[in-house]
């Protein structure tokens, strides 16, 4: 806008004089407001004393606002006065007047960052210790550079004296030599005044709250940061600004093209840093990393009204010593400083309540303190400033991100693949980052809501219906006290509400029900771990029946055997370490290669390996600090996958060998596994699970379809939505599972082979039509998945089970028979289901009898059912075991060497001919 279009009063107030004049006026109030701060501040305390009196004195606070506004307005308006100075076409002035001028330029911003420095939060830290670096790198002098004016490290002593007293007197000098005198006309003094009141009654000055993770410079100096990361040599800083100055104070010497190309290119230097300005502050994140501004949230400038500036009494105890917390006093503490419930390491006197509600914790007034309050902190989507905080755990947050609970990863990327719309089940997936496509628009009706980054948006305890909640869905526990308490506060009306008199706990206490709400779907592995099946009953069908289970969903279950593991007291924790369930900052595709637990970890043969705990990380010491387990000097077991220790798994002097309940404590002695497991080759390639595991959920039949008209629910946004995905099942069912062969590629390169459990994971129909216009509207797969069923039974599945089962196999349910006529024998097999229309094959079956599939068969690449050669060879000692009993002779001499025993058979044995 230019002066001459604006009305005559307006111009007279906005343009009240010149920018010289302006920042001499905001130079005289800063000095003023600053003489104030000086009798509050304690230069050993600085943040505490700057945190205390803007809690306590409103006053104090908005003269600090005075302060640090006024430096603003000094520092921009002396850039402006600068350039009208040197880009003056008669600019002819005294030599040494002028070389102190360009030093006053130095000196200014030396008093702006020493200024910045003396807060001292995390910010100011952060550039001192970035001042310090760059002084000290000065060849030769730079240690004694760096004493001299920023003086010994960890002290702000001579940086006060500096900021006060040495570089305040030279711009006064520098001031009153260039313009004849330090003070203004009073209107623009006035004018200055009122300006910068109104500003300072509405935008806070900048305080870190020391547990945001961004830790930034001042917007001045956010540049340099950028320029430090960049350049190869830090040092260069000093040369690129001591050439700016080195122009500056030649620029009344400099005529014609030489004099415009300076300009040019001092002004395309500001243009530069600037911009890189603008990209410190908004656009970069965490290592350096290119993030959006709402993204990437810091205390810049807080709007925040002083409506308690000429308060006499504020809510709350204030009068009373608040606890200093990180380094600071915190206001949530006046009313705060009694909730009762947390444990000592989340108690608020010992982290607050800002660490993890955030909010504004300087001010006393309650409605600018809960001023950006988050109500339930540690969903994902805000747990990097929450949980994740500086203070905290910021580690485990960035690592909970990539875990396969955040992206779903196997989920997204099996369901794309029966969609036809992925070649590949082996693709890095993220559920957070799905479309509208048709497989991603069924994972959004049916699937999504389990993800962890699925927000918890109400308190209250975790239920089987919780889905999501971030770092809430396993460290957030409601006991009777905390559980009576919110019913409270839910019942009080808006007018009378009070926060609640006990919090929940926070706690690495994860107990069964926190594992439950999303782990009873898909695998199923809560409901199964607790010898739950699945039925197609209804709520209405369970009149008179025993051994049903109703869930909150409106599922009915019934009672199955139970896993061996949760009949002797262990829980879901006992064998998940906290690098599985909260990552191990990889990303990973499916479940199988995030999981490192094995059954071997604890049911070893001979002399395991032991790491003591002085050699354990980090995470383990702490971990087992807090469990507070009775055991001194432990020596721990070490995981068989990742070599590290299991903290819970211990091994005693004596040769004792147990795990300790995580939550209980109590003390589970370990056994080795039986001499069938590890008795000759016969089964070296098989899983511990393929034998012991008691039975499996099953499903056939199932059909989706999509209707346009249906009325539905995006779990992913939690929004109603138009059309939806309908799914169906044919029938459940539960028995011991079929076998597969999986082949991992190992890090020596070389393939392991392993027979594991199975189960038929897509046996399904797709119908598209519903779905707009989409080509290849129905598809039809069957696919059989990886399964670790979690019903672990103590007695191995008998040798009938698996090399007389049609079930085993991969035929499906039948009768399969071996009958020898005329001396010869032969294997029969009669299915239960009937064949598919789609490809032939038994309803439930994974492979025709004695057949052989190609292609597409399982939901990972890497996994296959039995070859023909191999179905021959079990089948055949399935032959012995029409006659002989498993545990006989012969058949344990078979388990040590079968091609041998099978050589020395009776001439009564018949075997197949194939």
């Amino acid at each position: 806008m230019k002066a001459a279009s604006i009305p005559g009063r307006l111009k007279s107030f906005l343009f009240f004089d010149t920018y010289g004049v302006l920042a001499t006026g905001s130079f005289l109030i800063c000095a003023f407001s600053g003489i104030f701060l000086a009798i509050p501040y304690d230069v050993k305390e600085p943040y505490i004393s700057i945190s205390n009196f803007m809690i306590l004195n409103p006053a104090a606070s908005f003269i600090r606002n005075m302060h640090y506004w006024s430096a603003q307005a000094f520092l921009v308006f002396t850039v402006l006065h600068l350039w009208q100075h040197i880009n003056s076409a008669t600019l002819k002035p005294n030599r040494p007047v002028w070389f102190r001028l360009t030093a006053a330029i130095a000196v200014t911003l030396f008093v702006m960052l020493s200024g910045f420095i003396l807060k001292g939060d995390a910010d100011s830290v952060n550039a001192l210790l970035i001042i310090q670096s760059l002084i000290a790198g000065i060849p030769f002098a730079g240690n004694l550079l760096s004493y001299t004016i920023l003086g010994r490290s960890g002290s702000y002593q001579l940086i006060y004296v500096h900021h006060i007293a040495t570089a305040t007197v030279f711009l006064v000098i520098v001031i009153m030599e260039h313009s004849r005198s330090l003070w203004v006309p009073k209107p623009t003094f006035l004018k200055c005044i009122a300006l910068l009141a109104l500003v300072s009654y509405f935008f806070q000055a900048p305080l870190h709250d020391q547990v945001m993770p961004g830790v930034k410079g001042p917007w001045y100096f956010a540049g340099l940061q950028e320029l430090l990361h960049w350049l190869p040599w830090p040092q260069l800083s000093w040369l690129i600004f001591l050439g700016i100055l080195t122009i500056i104070f030649l620029i009344p010497a400099f005529v014609g093209k030489a004099k415009v190309f300076a300009l040019h290119g001092l002004l395309a230097t500001f243009v530069a840093y600037m911009l890189l300005s603008v990209a410190g502050l908004f656009l970069r994140g965490d290592n350096w990393a290119f993030t959006w501004p709402w993204k990437n949230p810091q205390h810049l400038v807080i709007y925040s009204p002083m409506h308690n500036l000429w308060a006499t009494k504020v809510s709350g105890d204030f009068n009373k010593d608040l606890p200093t917390i990180f380094g600071r006093k915190e206001s949530c503490m006046g009313c705060h400083g009694t909730m009762a419930g947390l444990s000592p390491s989340h108690d608020p006197k010992t982290i607050g309540c800002a660490s993890c509600h955030l909010g504004n914790p300087f001010t006393s007034d309650k409605f600018q303190a809960h001023r950006g309050l988050i109500r339930i902190p540690g969903n994902l989507a805000d747990a990097k400033f929450t949980c994740g905080n500086l203070s905290c755990h910021r580690d485990i947050t960035d690592r909970v991100n990539n875990t396969l609970m955040a992206s779903l990863s196997g989920i997204v990327s099996v369901d794309r693949y029966v969609f036809d719309e992925q070649s590949s089940t082996s693709v890095l997936s993220d559920i957070r980052k799905i479309g509208h496509s048709p497989a991603d628009r069924h994972l959004r009706d049916l699937c999504a809501g389990c993800h962890l980054g699925n927000p918890k948006n109400e308190p209250g305890p975790i239920k089987e219906l919780s889905k999501g909640g971030g770092c809430n869905a396993c460290h957030i526990t409601y006991d009777k006290q905390s559980t009576e308490a919110l019913k409270t506060y839910l019942s009080e009306t808006v007018k009378n509400k009070t926060s609640p008199a006990f919090h929940p706990a926070i706690t690495i206490k994860v107990t069964d029900d926190h594992c439950f709400g999303c782990h009873s779907r898909s695998g199923r592995i809560s409901t199964n771990y607790e010898g739950w099946h699945e039925t197609m009953l209804s709520k209405n069908d369970m009149k008179g029946k025993m051994r049903l289970r109703l869930l909150e969903d409106g599922r009915v279950f019934t009672k199955m055997s139970d896993d061996i593991h949760h009949q002797k007291g262990l829980e879901c924790i006992d064998c998940h370490n906290s690098q599985e369930l909260m990552g191990d900052g990889k990303l990973h595709q499916h479940e199988e290669e995030q999981v490192t637990t094995r059954c071997e970890d604890c049911h070893f043969a001979g002399k395991p390996k032991i790491s003591p705990i002085e050699l354990a990380d980090q995470e383990t010491q702490k971990i087992w600090n807090l469990r507070k387990f009775m055991v001194d000097n432990p020596n721990f077991i070490k995981s068989i996958v990742t070599q590290k220790p299991i903290m819970n798994v211990i091994a005693e002097k004596d040769d004792s060998i147990f795990m300790i309940g995580k939550n209980t404590g109590k003390r589970f002695p370990l056994r080795p596994p039986a001499k069938a497991c590890t008795a000759g080759k016969a089964h070296n390639d098989l899983s511990c699970s393929a034998c012991h595991t008691g039975w499996a959920p099953r499903c056939i039949g199932c059909h989706n379809s999509f209707d346009a008209a249906a009325k539905g629910f995006d779990q992913l946004t939690n929004k109603t939505s138009k059309g939806s995905w309908i799914e169906s099942v044919g029938i459940f069912m539960a028995d011991e599972p079929t076998l597969g062969i999986r082949n991992t590629k190992l890090p020596n390169g070389k393939i392991q082979r392993q027979v594991i459990p199975v189960v038929p994971g897509m046996i399904l129909t797709i119908d598209k039509t519903g779905y707009k216009k989409e080509g290849n509207p129905t598809i039809f797969h069957r696919l059989y998945a990886p399964v670790e069923p979690h019903t672990t039974q103590k007695a191995g599945r008998s040798c009938i089970s698996c090399h007389n089962s049609p079930l085993a196999l991969g035929y499906g349910y039948g009768q399969l028979v071996y009958k020898i006529t005329a001396g010869k024998g032969r294997w029969e097999f009669a299915p239960r289901f009937a064949a598919n229309p789609n490809d032939g094959l038994p309803e439930d079956a994974w492979i025709g009898f004695l057949g052989v599939r190609i292609g597409a068969v399982s939901t990972r690449r890497n996994i296959k059912p039995f070859d023909l050669m191999e179905q021959r060879r079990i089948l055949t000692a399935g032959v012995c075991l029409t006659c002989h009993a498993g545990s006989s002779k012969v058949m344990n001499r078979a388990l040590i060497d079968f091609d041998k025993t099978k050589h020395s058979r009776s001439s009564k044995c018949v075997f197949p001919e194939w």
